[in-house]
């Protein structure tokens, strides 16, 4: 499964999504599950998990900064 990019994308990697209501890209995710067709989303401010199921068009990877190192 690949995003927007073309790129597979693994559970923990930063992401951006498209805003299902004005098509703009949003920084803040992580894929938190690759469920099916699509990924599921975690939130990084909060930790929440989206409940919602993103399609690979929706999703790119987000290249605004590093992620921050994980024990």
């Amino acid at each position: 499964m690949t995003g927007s990019s073309g790129t597979p994308y693994g559970v923990g990697t930063r992401v951006e999504v498209t805003n299902r209501f004005d098509r703009r890209w949003s920084r803040g995710f992580e894929v938190a599950e690759i469920v099916g067709a699509g990924y599921r989303l975690r939130r990084l401010s909060d930790g929440t998990v989206i409940p919602a199921v993103f399609v690979p068009n929706e999703v790119r990877a987000d290249v605004s900064r590093p992620a921050p190192f994980r024990v």
